[in-house]
């Protein structure tokens, strides 16, 4: 069945435990994890608003292609205001590796931390 959503978010499948905030693809009509820019880049979907626990769970993903800003988990040191590049395991690096992907509206210290990116 076709269809059509006019929202920045939309559910999905997951495919198995997914962390909140990581950046996400589909992978045989389920949500996995993105990879780092240039092998992800292209069909990453969005990013994760709620945990994923167990494949089969029903979570909600915000569009990579939203208004406004989104929720990302950086994979190290990020200064506020550069590019952020889709970086392993769905997180977002201030390292080149294919497109930029927006800019970090505020820094991050360490791998892990949550921080706003602004999507080109």
């Amino acid at each position: 069945m076709s269809q059509y959503v006019e929202t920045a978010a939309r559910t999905f499948i997951a495919g198995g435990a997914i962390a909140q905030y990581l950046r996400v693809k589909l992978s045989s009509g389920k949500l996995a994890v993105a990879d780092a820019g240039a092998t992800d880049g292209a069909v990453e979907i969005g990013t994760i608003e709620r945990q994923a626990f167990a494949d089969g769970d029903l979570v909600p993903v915000r569009l990579r292609n939203a208004g406004g800003t989104a929720k990302m988990v950086a994979a190290g040191s990020i200064t506020q205001g550069v590019a952020v590049y889709g970086a392993a395991s769905g997180k977002v690096s201030a390292t080149e590796s294919g497109d930029p992907i927006g800019i970090a509206v505020e820094g991050a210290g360490a791998d892990g931390d949550i921080i706003e990116v602004m999507r080109y």
